[in-house]
């Protein structure tokens, strides 16, 4: 897939050897990664904040007798929240159990064998850090280990590590189960939408996608870092798995504070997110929400975020049944192909919503 090889990032430091050292009292956090920011903003924490994340149940969808009614759960988790979780969605215990396995065993190796892997100048794809565009901006707490999963004739095989053994027929089975969810979720929202499944489905041809893990390391000084700075993902749906069971990902509730996304309600269950390019295509419709991952001062945290994303060709605007004498609105995004559109979104830091934002169209207050 070309975008994940339009756009490199600089080189910095691993951070999960950075942490070792800064751990010690007597040792300093290098001040590009201190954010003075990080936490302005207020967070919203405690029990009862996952019940107020939806909940998906990928059976009822797919049951004629709560179709329906699901369907409809389905559309308002994607307009109001941008987030839900996703349950008995049918990915095997044992295909989840593999992947966490052996991403976990991977950020146990060796840095040098890590670095056997890491990104090239040209792109993003291998094991380091991406939206690295200057010498003086802020990093992130965090390294990262980006591939390309499908379509199969893109994967880099140079990059997928031989070490554990078991990691690339593990990863290949979770990227074959995680794209059937997809597609499926995707055919559900086409229904929500009221287009027809088959004009969202084939801008999604060949169901590409690309897997990113993330490795947090523990730092004495969380609440002066930042894991993964808050952004939206130019992607069209995002499913994200907890390797292990430490939370730190927070969304922007409708209210416009941090929620604090506590563990799934079942084990294997999914967090998924509407990216950038489902909210162009639905035309505001759905909504693609500001999200960063904080750190833990005691333990690491890891996380795998499978992104699906349009066909190379596609072009990333309103459907057309949605939008014109097609939906009677005004179109509310710029159109632009794919491969522009991610050239785009690499060529800056993440910076919340700006990207996005970017591309909507301003309306006369007659049109709405």
């Amino acid at each position: 897939m070309a975008h994940a090889r339009s756009t490199g990032s600089l080189p910095v430091a691993n951070v999960q050897a950075l942490a070792e050292t800064c751990n010690d009292p007597d040792q300093q956090i290098p001040e590009r990664y201190i954010r003075a920011d990080a936490n302005a903003d207020e967070v919203i924490s405690g029990d009862d904040c996952t019940a107020a994340i939806p909940t998906v149940d990928l059976s009822k969808l797919l049951d004629p007798l709560s179709s329906d009614e699901e369907t409809a759960k389905l559309g308002s988790a994607c307009q109001q929240w941008g987030f839900f979780q996703l349950i008995n969605h049918g990915v095997s215990e044992d295909v989840i159990r593999d992947a966490r396995k052996d991403i976990a065993e991977f950020f146990r190796l060796p840095l040098e064998t890590k670095k056997a892997y890491s990104q090239l100048p040209s792109g993003i794809e291998g094991y380091g850090q991406a939206f690295v565009v200057s010498h003086e901006q802020k990093l992130d707490w965090a390294d990262m280990f980006y591939l390309v999963l499908r379509p199969g004739e893109s994967r880099n095989m140079a990059l997928w590590p031989a070490h554990p053994p078991s990691f690339r027929n593990s990863i290949d089975r979770y990227s074959s189960e995680t794209a059937r969810v997809a597609r499926c979720l995707l055919e559900f929202m086409a229904k929500d939408m009221g287009v027809r499944p088959g004009s969202l489905l084939e801008r999604f041809q060949d169901q590409p996608q690309g897997i990113r893990m993330n490795y947090y390391p523990p730092c004495r000084e969380a609440g002066k870092v930042v894991g993964l700075s808050p952004h939206t993902d130019a992607a069209g749906l995002t499913l994200l798995l907890q390797v292990n069971d430490v939370p730190g990902l927070q969304i922007r509730s409708p209210g416009g504070r941090w929620l604090a996304v506590g563990a799934p309600p079942d084990d294997g269950a999914f967090v998924v997110n509407v990216g950038d390019i489902l909210e162009i295509m639905s035309n505001g419709k759905y909504r693609s929400v500001e999200h960063r991952a904080v750190v833990r001062p005691d333990r690491e945290r890891v996380s795998a975020a499978v992104f699906h994303r349009p066909c190379q060709d596609a072009v990333v605007g309103p459907l057309p049944e949605l939008v014109g004498e097609g939906g009677g609105d005004n179109a509310r995004y710029t159109s632009m192909g794919y491969l522009d559109f991610m050239k785009r979104y690499y060529s800056a830091k993440l910076d919340g919503r700006n990207h996005l934002d970017g591309l909507r169209i301003k309306l006369s207050s007659s049109k709405g």
